[in-house]
C-alpha cells in the first residue's frame, strides 16, 4: 500500500491515469498527458507527464520518460525522471537517471 500512499502525496501528479490491467499486454509507444499505472506488459517506450507507476507484476520492455517513477515492477530500458522510488520488488535492466532515487 505504500506506493498509493506515496502517489497522494506527490507534487508532480497532473491529469488523469491510464491503467494497463494485468492480463493486458499494449505494444507500441504509449504516451499519456496523465499519469500511467501499469499492472500489465508494455513493449515499447513510456512516455507520461506526470508520473509512472510499473507495480508488482507489471513489465516495461522499453525506456521510461516521466517527471515520477514508482517501480516496483520489471523495466527492461532505461528510465528518466525526476524522481524514482524503487520498491523491494523492483528492477531496471537499464541505466536510471534522475535527480532523486529513493528505497520505497
Amino acid at each position: 500500500m505504500g506506493i498509493f500512499h506515496r502517489i497522494d502525496e506527490s507534487h508532480g501528479r497532473t491529469g488523469h491515469t491510464t491503467i494497463v490491467a494485468p492480463g493486458t499486454k499494449i505494444t507500441g509507444t504509449l504516451r499519456s498527458t496523465g499519469g500511467l499505472h501499469v499492472d500489465g506488459e508494455i513493449d515499447g517506450s513510456v512516455e507520461a507527464k506526470s508520473y509512472v507507476i510499473v507495480a508488482k507484476g507489471g513489465v516495461v520492455h522499453g525506456d521510461i520518460h516521466a517527471r515520477e517513477v514508482y517501480l516496483d515492477g520489471v523495466v527492461n530500458g532505461d528510465i528518466w525522471a525526476i524522481e524514482v522510488e524503487i520498491y523491494d520488488n523492483g528492477v531496471c535492466h537499464g541505466h536510471i537517471e534522475a535527480i532523486r532515487i529513493n528505497k520505497g
